[in-house]
Protein backbone atom coordinates (compact mmCIF):
# COMPACT_ATOMS: atom_id res chain seq x y z
CA UNK A 1 0.00 0.00 0.00
CA UNK A 2 1.31 3.35 -0.85
CA UNK A 3 1.22 6.88 0.54
CA UNK A 4 1.19 10.01 -1.71
CA UNK A 5 3.46 13.05 -1.41
CA UNK A 6 6.73 13.77 -2.26
CA UNK A 7 8.46 10.54 -2.87
CA UNK A 8 10.54 9.03 0.05
CA UNK A 9 13.27 8.55 -2.61
CA UNK A 10 13.75 10.14 -6.21
CA UNK A 11 17.03 9.40 -8.70
CA UNK A 12 17.33 11.08 -11.69
CA UNK A 13 20.02 10.01 -14.26
CA UNK A 14 21.83 8.15 -11.50
CA UNK A 15 24.87 7.11 -13.44
CA UNK A 16 27.87 4.78 -11.75
CA UNK A 17 31.86 4.01 -14.17
CA UNK A 18 33.83 2.37 -13.19
CA UNK A 19 37.33 3.55 -15.50
CA UNK A 20 35.72 2.66 -19.11
CA UNK A 21 33.19 0.72 -17.82
CA UNK A 22 29.27 2.16 -17.02
CA UNK A 23 28.00 -0.24 -14.45
CA UNK A 24 24.62 1.80 -14.11
CA UNK A 25 23.54 3.89 -17.21
CA UNK A 26 21.19 7.11 -16.45
CA UNK A 27 18.87 5.89 -14.23
CA UNK A 28 15.87 7.27 -13.47
CA UNK A 29 12.62 6.34 -10.67
CA UNK A 30 10.69 7.38 -8.20
CA UNK A 31 9.84 5.73 -4.63
CA UNK A 32 7.09 6.51 -2.34
CA UNK A 33 6.37 5.95 1.06
CA UNK A 34 5.23 2.67 2.19
CA UNK A 35 5.96 0.73 -1.58
CA UNK A 36 8.07 -2.05 -1.69
CA UNK A 37 10.26 -2.11 -4.51
CA UNK A 38 12.06 -5.70 -5.63
CA UNK A 39 15.21 -4.70 -7.58
CA UNK A 40 16.21 -7.87 -9.91
CA UNK A 41 18.13 -8.65 -12.45
CA UNK A 42 21.16 -10.95 -13.93
CA UNK A 43 24.73 -10.69 -12.50
CA UNK A 44 26.17 -7.51 -13.52
CA UNK A 45 23.00 -6.29 -14.33
CA UNK A 46 23.73 -3.20 -11.86
CA UNK A 47 21.82 -3.63 -8.87
CA UNK A 48 24.65 -3.24 -6.38
CA UNK A 49 26.27 -0.09 -8.22
CA UNK A 50 22.56 1.21 -7.62
CA UNK A 51 22.85 0.04 -3.60
CA UNK A 52 26.19 1.41 -3.52
CA UNK A 53 25.26 5.03 -5.21
CA UNK A 54 22.13 5.60 -2.86
CA UNK A 55 24.68 4.49 0.25
CA UNK A 56 27.26 6.77 -1.10
CA UNK A 57 29.90 4.24 -1.16
CA UNK A 58 30.81 4.27 -5.19
CA UNK A 59 31.07 7.69 -6.94
CA UNK A 60 28.02 8.52 -9.43
CA UNK A 61 26.53 11.55 -11.54
CA UNK A 62 23.07 12.25 -11.57
CA UNK A 63 20.90 13.34 -8.81
CA UNK A 64 19.13 11.67 -5.49
CA UNK A 65 16.67 13.13 -3.02
CA UNK A 66 15.41 11.48 -0.46
CA UNK A 67 11.95 12.95 1.05
CA UNK A 68 12.31 15.66 -1.22
CA UNK A 69 16.05 16.98 -0.04
CA UNK A 70 18.71 16.94 -2.29
CA UNK A 71 21.96 14.28 -1.34
CA UNK A 72 25.24 16.21 -1.59
CA UNK A 73 28.33 14.55 -2.66
CA UNK A 74 30.75 13.09 0.43
CA UNK A 75 27.51 13.46 2.64
CA UNK A 76 26.89 11.09 4.94
CA UNK A 77 23.33 9.02 4.22
CA UNK A 78 23.67 6.44 7.12
CA UNK A 79 20.97 8.62 8.83
CA UNK A 80 18.27 8.62 6.03
CA UNK A 81 18.78 5.35 4.48
CA UNK A 82 18.85 2.52 6.90
CA UNK A 83 21.19 -0.60 4.70
CA UNK A 84 20.00 -3.97 6.05
CA UNK A 85 23.52 -5.89 4.04
CA UNK A 86 23.92 -9.62 2.83
CA UNK A 87 26.63 -10.49 5.55
CA UNK A 88 25.99 -10.52 9.49
CA UNK A 89 27.69 -6.90 10.11
CA UNK A 90 27.67 -7.64 13.87
CA UNK A 91 30.16 -8.03 16.71
CA UNK A 92 29.63 -11.97 17.95
CA UNK A 93 31.31 -10.92 21.25
CA UNK A 94 28.77 -8.10 22.09
CA UNK A 95 25.15 -8.65 23.27
CA UNK A 96 22.62 -7.69 20.64
CA UNK A 97 21.81 -4.61 22.65
CA UNK A 98 25.09 -4.03 22.99
CA UNK A 99 25.61 -4.13 19.13
CA UNK A 100 22.78 -1.78 18.34
CA UNK A 101 24.23 0.95 20.54
CA UNK A 102 27.65 0.58 19.14
CA UNK A 103 25.90 1.49 15.87
CA UNK A 104 23.59 4.14 17.49
CA UNK A 105 26.81 6.19 18.56
CA UNK A 106 28.54 5.57 15.47
CA UNK A 107 25.57 6.69 13.55
CA UNK A 108 25.29 10.14 16.12
CA UNK A 109 21.83 8.99 17.38
CA UNK A 110 21.66 10.79 20.91
CA UNK A 111 21.77 9.54 24.11
CA UNK A 112 18.09 10.19 24.57
CA UNK A 113 16.79 8.56 21.62
CA UNK A 114 19.30 5.49 21.47
CA UNK A 115 17.23 3.72 24.49
CA UNK A 116 14.14 4.24 22.88
CA UNK A 117 15.26 3.35 19.36
CA UNK A 118 17.23 0.09 20.30
CA UNK A 119 13.69 -1.15 22.04
CA UNK A 120 11.56 -0.42 19.06
CA UNK A 121 13.65 -2.03 16.87
CA UNK A 122 14.46 -5.78 18.96
CA UNK A 123 10.44 -5.29 19.05
CA UNK A 124 10.33 -4.76 15.48
CA UNK A 125 12.31 -7.65 14.66
CA UNK A 126 10.59 -10.05 17.79
CA UNK A 127 13.82 -10.33 19.69
CA UNK A 128 13.39 -7.95 22.65
CA UNK A 129 13.98 -11.19 24.87
CA UNK A 130 17.08 -11.95 22.78
CA UNK A 131 18.36 -8.37 23.53
CA UNK A 132 20.86 -9.23 26.45
CA UNK A 133 22.34 -12.77 24.59
CA UNK A 134 25.43 -12.45 22.85
CA UNK A 135 24.94 -12.40 19.34
CA UNK A 136 27.43 -15.53 19.01
CA UNK A 137 24.92 -17.51 20.86
CA UNK A 138 22.05 -16.61 18.45
CA UNK A 139 20.98 -18.76 15.54
CA UNK A 140 21.36 -17.20 11.87
CA UNK A 141 18.00 -16.37 11.73
CA UNK A 142 18.02 -13.92 14.44
CA UNK A 143 21.61 -12.71 13.72
CA UNK A 144 19.99 -11.25 10.58
CA UNK A 145 17.07 -9.90 12.18
CA UNK A 146 19.65 -8.37 14.51
CA UNK A 147 20.44 -6.81 11.49
CA UNK A 148 17.61 -5.44 10.64
CA UNK A 149 17.11 -3.87 13.91
CA UNK A 150 20.31 -2.38 13.42
CA UNK A 151 19.49 -0.57 9.72
CA UNK A 152 15.97 0.62 11.07
CA UNK A 153 16.74 2.14 14.87
CA UNK A 154 17.57 5.11 13.41
CA UNK A 155 13.87 5.50 11.87
CA UNK A 156 15.34 6.19 7.86
CA UNK A 157 13.10 7.08 5.35
CA UNK A 158 14.50 4.35 3.37
CA UNK A 159 15.44 0.79 4.31
CA UNK A 160 17.34 -1.15 1.72
CA UNK A 161 17.55 -5.07 2.13
CA UNK A 162 20.31 -6.08 -0.17
CA UNK A 163 20.10 -9.71 -0.61
CA UNK A 164 19.35 -10.57 3.13
CA UNK A 165 18.05 -14.11 2.54
CA UNK A 166 20.92 -15.33 0.66
CA UNK A 167 21.95 -18.41 2.48
CA UNK A 168 18.96 -18.49 4.81
CA UNK A 169 16.15 -21.39 5.33
CA UNK A 170 13.21 -20.97 4.17
CA UNK A 171 11.47 -19.71 7.51
CA UNK A 172 14.43 -17.46 8.30
CA UNK A 173 13.35 -15.78 4.61
CA UNK A 174 10.13 -15.85 4.71
CA UNK A 175 10.29 -13.58 8.54
CA UNK A 176 12.99 -11.03 6.50
CA UNK A 177 10.31 -10.40 3.85
CA UNK A 178 7.89 -9.68 6.63
CA UNK A 179 9.76 -7.74 7.95
CA UNK A 180 10.73 -5.52 4.55
CA UNK A 181 6.62 -5.53 4.27
CA UNK A 182 6.15 -4.66 7.20
CA UNK A 183 8.58 -1.62 7.20
CA UNK A 184 6.85 -0.20 4.32
CA UNK A 185 3.38 -0.76 6.08
CA UNK A 186 4.98 1.69 8.60
CA UNK A 187 5.75 4.39 5.78
CA UNK A 188 8.69 3.53 5.19
CA UNK A 189 10.44 3.25 1.36
CA UNK A 190 11.75 -0.21 0.91
CA UNK A 191 14.17 -1.42 -1.74
CA UNK A 192 14.76 -5.00 -1.42
CA UNK A 193 17.72 -6.55 -3.55
CA UNK A 194 16.88 -10.50 -4.36
CA UNK A 195 17.25 -13.74 -6.40
CA UNK A 196 14.42 -14.72 -4.47
CA UNK A 197 11.97 -14.35 -8.05
CA UNK A 198 8.79 -16.03 -6.86
CA UNK A 199 8.83 -14.15 -3.90
CA UNK A 200 9.36 -10.86 -5.14
CA UNK A 201 6.30 -11.36 -7.49
CA UNK A 202 3.75 -11.22 -4.83
CA UNK A 203 5.84 -9.45 -2.23
CA UNK A 204 6.86 -6.40 -4.09
CA UNK A 205 4.47 -3.23 -4.97
CA UNK A 206 7.05 -3.09 -7.98
CA UNK A 207 9.96 -4.80 -9.47
CA UNK A 208 12.92 -2.67 -10.90
CA UNK A 209 14.52 -4.81 -13.10
CA UNK A 210 17.86 -4.14 -14.49
CA UNK A 211 20.35 -5.27 -17.23
CA UNK A 212 23.41 -4.50 -18.56
CA UNK A 213 23.23 -0.91 -15.87
CA UNK A 214 19.93 -0.06 -17.73
CA UNK A 215 16.55 0.03 -16.52
CA UNK A 216 14.18 -2.50 -18.58
CA UNK A 217 10.80 -2.02 -16.41
CA UNK A 218 9.84 -0.62 -13.67
CA UNK A 219 5.74 -1.14 -12.44
CA UNK A 220 4.12 -3.69 -10.94
CA UNK A 221 4.98 -7.32 -11.47
CA UNK A 222 1.45 -7.97 -12.98
CA UNK A 223 1.72 -5.04 -15.26
CA UNK A 224 5.27 -5.93 -16.34
CA UNK A 225 4.56 -9.84 -16.90
CA UNK A 226 1.21 -9.14 -19.00
CA UNK A 227 2.82 -6.28 -21.33
CA UNK A 228 5.80 -9.33 -21.73
CA UNK A 229 3.57 -12.27 -22.21
CA UNK A 230 0.40 -11.19 -23.08
CA UNK A 231 -2.39 -14.36 -23.13
CA UNK A 232 0.68 -16.89 -22.96
CA UNK A 233 0.05 -19.13 -20.52
CA UNK A 234 2.45 -22.16 -18.79
CA UNK A 235 0.45 -25.66 -18.70
CA UNK A 236 2.57 -27.65 -16.17
CA UNK A 237 2.80 -31.28 -16.08
CA UNK A 238 3.10 -32.82 -12.94
CA UNK A 239 4.09 -36.74 -12.90
CA UNK A 240 3.53 -39.42 -10.44
CA UNK A 241 7.28 -40.55 -11.39
CA UNK A 242 9.44 -40.48 -14.46
CA UNK A 243 7.08 -40.54 -17.72
CA UNK A 244 7.27 -43.44 -20.18
CA UNK A 245 9.18 -43.45 -23.39
CA UNK A 246 5.53 -43.69 -24.73
CA UNK A 247 4.25 -40.92 -22.84
CA UNK A 248 7.07 -38.47 -23.64
CA UNK A 249 6.56 -39.10 -27.49
CA UNK A 250 2.51 -38.70 -26.90
CA UNK A 251 3.36 -35.05 -25.34
CA UNK A 252 6.11 -34.37 -28.08
CA UNK A 253 3.17 -32.28 -30.63
CA UNK A 254 2.96 -30.09 -26.96
CA UNK A 255 5.88 -28.83 -27.05
CA UNK A 256 6.62 -29.97 -23.40
CA UNK A 257 10.22 -29.21 -21.93
CA UNK A 258 11.52 -30.86 -18.63
CA UNK A 259 11.89 -28.73 -15.67
CA UNK A 260 13.67 -29.16 -12.53
CA UNK A 261 13.07 -32.32 -12.15
CA UNK A 262 11.97 -35.76 -14.10
CA UNK A 263 8.60 -35.44 -13.04
CA UNK A 264 7.71 -31.67 -14.17
CA UNK A 265 7.37 -30.77 -17.67
CA UNK A 266 6.22 -27.54 -19.13
CA UNK A 267 4.55 -25.81 -22.37
CA UNK A 268 3.68 -22.85 -23.33
CA UNK A 269 0.21 -22.33 -25.21
CA UNK A 270 -1.97 -18.92 -25.48
CA UNK A 271 -5.26 -18.41 -23.44
CA UNK A 272 -7.06 -18.39 -27.20
CA UNK A 273 -6.19 -21.89 -27.95
CA UNK A 274 -8.45 -24.06 -26.30
CA UNK A 275 -7.82 -26.90 -28.29
CA UNK A 276 -3.88 -27.28 -26.92
CA UNK A 277 -5.66 -28.27 -23.50
CA UNK A 278 -8.71 -30.84 -25.09
CA UNK A 279 -6.16 -32.66 -27.29
CA UNK A 280 -3.60 -32.63 -24.03
CA UNK A 281 -6.21 -34.51 -22.02
CA UNK A 282 -7.72 -36.38 -24.93
CA UNK A 283 -3.93 -37.19 -25.45
CA UNK A 284 -3.24 -38.52 -21.56
CA UNK A 285 -6.31 -40.10 -20.92
CA UNK A 286 -4.53 -43.36 -20.86
CA UNK A 287 -1.93 -41.87 -18.41
CA UNK A 288 -4.02 -41.19 -15.58
CA UNK A 289 -2.63 -43.72 -12.87
CA UNK A 290 1.18 -41.20 -13.48
CA UNK A 291 -0.55 -38.03 -13.89
CA UNK A 292 -0.70 -36.71 -10.95
CA UNK A 293 -1.76 -32.67 -12.08
CA UNK A 294 -2.34 -30.22 -14.75
CA UNK A 295 -2.27 -26.34 -14.02
CA UNK A 296 -2.27 -23.10 -16.18
CA UNK A 297 -0.26 -20.38 -14.81
CA UNK A 298 0.74 -17.04 -16.15
CA UNK A 299 4.79 -16.97 -16.71
CA UNK A 300 6.32 -15.64 -13.85
CA UNK A 301 8.87 -13.39 -13.37
CA UNK A 302 11.37 -16.58 -13.37
CA UNK A 303 10.38 -16.86 -16.82
CA UNK A 304 11.06 -13.03 -17.75
CA UNK A 305 14.02 -13.83 -16.21
CA UNK A 306 15.17 -16.51 -18.62
CA UNK A 307 14.24 -14.77 -21.42
CA UNK A 308 15.90 -11.36 -20.63
CA UNK A 309 19.12 -13.27 -20.46
CA UNK A 310 18.70 -15.00 -23.13
CA UNK A 311 17.63 -12.03 -25.31
CA UNK A 312 19.20 -9.71 -23.79
CA UNK A 313 16.07 -7.59 -23.32
CA UNK A 314 11.82 -7.69 -23.37
CA UNK A 315 9.46 -8.60 -26.60
CA UNK A 316 7.87 -5.21 -26.14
Amino acid sequence: MSHTGTPSLKVKDLSVTYGEFQALKSLSLSVKKGELVGVIGPNGAGKTSFIKALCGRVGSTGQIFVAGQPLKRGQDRRRKIGLVPQDIGLYPQLTARENLDVIARLLGVKSDKRVQGIEQALEAVGLTSKGSSLIQDLSGGMKRRINVAAAIMHDPAIVIFDEPTAGVDIPARDELHRLARRQAELGKAVILVTHELKEAETLCDKILLLLDGQKLAFDSALSILSQQFGKTRNVILRFASSPSPETLEAMRSFKFERSDSDEVWIATTRLSEPAFMTGLIETLKDQTDTVREISIRRPGLTALMHHVEAEKGLIV
